[in-house]
Parts: structure tokens; C-alpha cells; sequence
């Protein structure tokens, strides 16, 4: 039942700003079962063990954002998706109107062809059904510009009657969210070779003053020291901090963070890992975009103590660093 209640915005069925209607869709149908965290368990797997493919259906969420996407295709940290909702009721002639004998949703759903782009990996939080590959081709080749051939089980949306109709703000919605999803801070990633100067060589005869640094970003000074080195790292957030105390710009600041390896920021950006870095972040107090940076910054750290040419196992590093601190205790 739980995630039910995410298919179209991070509402709670049980909150009084949830249209009756939707509850009474999600009463009629058999979704809410298929869709509870036991019913995903069942289809799924654990959420650690799924892997990505196209006609998945994900949750996409970041705080108080929450979009439903199907994948459409794969890249390395990203997937290309097109948003679906199931209500409040929304279409247009790029969507795709799906009955819900189609969807373990029980309710039509409508898919956004016209929207489909691309959907960081580090916001998806969990599969909550698999569509069919039929789909998958109408949306990608609807997105394309084409003009493809309407699935068995759907229908093509109709145009909105004029530019006050509600299809028209729902569609405002779903860019305004799709938008925050994308801008949802990643690891950094290494590319070429450029070479990374120490904050402390940017700040070079001038004397630091660690107390206020300290301050600003809520650390103790041997933790600024290592920022201040460049053997920690810095969140976005950190970063301006530091620029405000520095009166360093914002871009030399960023570039004074030591990037990571393409593949260690594919594998900490993987939902697979998702549930791991918001159990970390809960555990340590901090924001999941910290908890993520600071764990991949964390098993980098064990790779680079170990010798051999070979690229690392990163998963393998990430799983033995969060076992570590789990052995270590709370706050570690």
C-alpha cells in the first residue's frame, strides 16, 4: 500500500490533501497488494538485487519530489525515461493512455512521451512494475518524433481542448519535477587528466582562518585541515561555504575536489545502493547526498591502500567500507 501512494506525487494516502478519487481508484483495484513493499518483494527481488532494464517502471524521487518513469534505454549513470501518471487525470497527443489490465496499477495510466529525457540513476528509488517492450517502442519512437502504431491495451491521447485545460498544469508539474530530479548533485567524476590543486595551494600566502571555516561548514579544524589538503571531500553545499569565507570564486573552489573514478561513481549512483546511503545518511545525521559522497570517497580511500594495477572491484569496496563502519558503531 505504502508505495501506491507515490504514483503520482510523495503524498500519503492517509494525507487529507489526497483527491477522493484516488482513493477510491486505489480502493477498486488490486494494485495496492502487488504494489505493497511485500508485493515488490515477491516480483523484485530485494531492492539491492534489481537490476536496470527497459520497460521497468521506477519511482523517481529526491526529498519532496516524486515521478514515475519508464526507462526506456540505458546509459552509464543516467537512463533516457518519459514520466507516467495515473492521476490526477492528463494527457496529450505525445501520450500514451494504457489500460490498467496493462499495469500492475489497476488504473489507466498515461505515459508522457513528450517529456522523455534523461533521469539521473542516483534518484531512482524503486521498480514498481514491468511494462511491455510494445510500450517501450511506441514512447521512444513517439519521443523521436515518429509516428508509431498504438499498442494493443492503449490508446493515444487526445490534444487538450485549450491552454487553461488541466492536462496543460499537470504537464507543468511534471517538467518542474522532472527538473529538480535532473539537477539532483552527482558524484564527482574523473575525466582526462587534469590536474587537481589543494585548496591550500589556492590559498597560498594567505593564512586560512580555520575557526570560521569550521564554522561554516559545521566541521572541527583537523576536519578542515583534510578539506584544506584535499584528502576529503566537499559537498556542493561546502563548497560555497568555503567560497563565501574565502571569497574564492564557486568554480576554483569545486575544482580543488579530487575526482573520483568514472566506474566507483557509476556503482555509488546505482539504486542498488540507494537504500544503503539513506540508511547511512539517517544513521550519521546527514543529508543522502553527504552519506553517498563521503561512502564512495570512503571505499576509494580502501582501494587506494591496496596495490595492483588492476581496476578495483567497486562494488566490492563499497560493500566492505559500509561493513566496516557497521562493525565500528554508530557514528563512525
Amino acid at each position: 500500500m505504502e508505495l501506491f501512494s507515490h504514483v503520482s506525487r510523495e503524498d500519503s494516502m492517509s494525507e487529507p490533501g489526497v483527491p477522493q478519487r484516488f482513493l477510491e481508484l486505489a480502493a477498486a483495484a488490486v494494485a495496492p497488494q502487488q504494489l505493497s513493499d511485500e508485493g515488490l518483494l515477491a516480483r523484485f527481488g530485494a531492492p539491492e538485487e534489481v537490476g536496470l532494464a527497459a520497460g521497468q517502471v521506477w519511482r523517481a524521487c529526491w526529498e519532496e519530489t516524486s515521478v514515475l518513469v519508464l526507462i526506456l534505454a540505458l546509459a552509464t549513470r543516467e537512463v533516457h525515461a518519459v514520466p507516467v501518471t495515473i492521476d490526477p487525470p492528463g494527457e496529450d497527443e505525445a501520450c500514451l493512455v494504457v489500460d490498467g489490465a496493462r499495469t500492475a496499477f489497476g488504473v489507466k495510466a498515461t505515459v508522457w512521451a513528450g517529456l522523455a529525457g534523461p533521469v539521473p540513476m542516483r534518484v531512482l528509488d524503486r521498480v514498481v512494475d514491468s511494462w511491455g517492450l510494445d510500450l517501450v517502442a511506441w514512447a521512444a519512437e513517439m519521443a523521436a518524433g515518429g509516428s508509431p502504431s498504438v499498442p494493443v491495451g492503449a490508446r493515444q491521447g487526445s490534444v487538450p481542448e485549450s491552454i487553461f485545460d488541466a492536462s496543460a498544469d499537470v504537464r507543468a508539474v511534471l517538467e518542474d519535477d522532472l527538473e529538480v530530479l535532473q539537477s539532483v548533485p552527482g558524484l564527482p567524476a574523473a575525466e582526462g587528466s587534469a590536474k587537481v590543486v589543494p585548496l591550500a595551494e589556492l590559498l597560498k600566502g594567505r593564512v586560512p582562518d580555520l575557526l570560521a571555516l569550521g564554522t561554516a561548514l559545521g566541521l572541527s579544524q583537523p576536519e578542515v585541515m583534510k578539506i584544506l589538503r584535499g584528502s576529503a571531500p566537499m559537498a556542493l553545499g561546502q563548497v560555497e561555504a568555503v567560497a563565501d569565507v574565502t571569497g574564492l570564486p564557486v568554480e576554483a573552489v569545486a575544482a580543488t575536489v579530487r575526482p573520483l573514478p568514472v566506474a566507483l561513481v557509476a556503482a555509488a549512483e546505482h539504486p542498488r545502493w540507494r537504500q544503503a546511503w539513506k540508511h547511512r545518511a539517517k544513521r550519521l545525521g546527514v543529508s543522502e547526498e553527504n552519506a553517498r559522497l563521503t561512502g564512495g570517497y570512503g571505499a576509494f580511500a580502501l582501494a587506494a591502500r591496496e596495490t595492483g594495477g588492476a581496476e578495483p572491484d567497486w562494488e566490492s569496496r563499497l560493500r566492505q567500507f559500509l561493513r566496516g563502519e557497521d562493525l565500528a558503531g554508530p557514528g563512525t
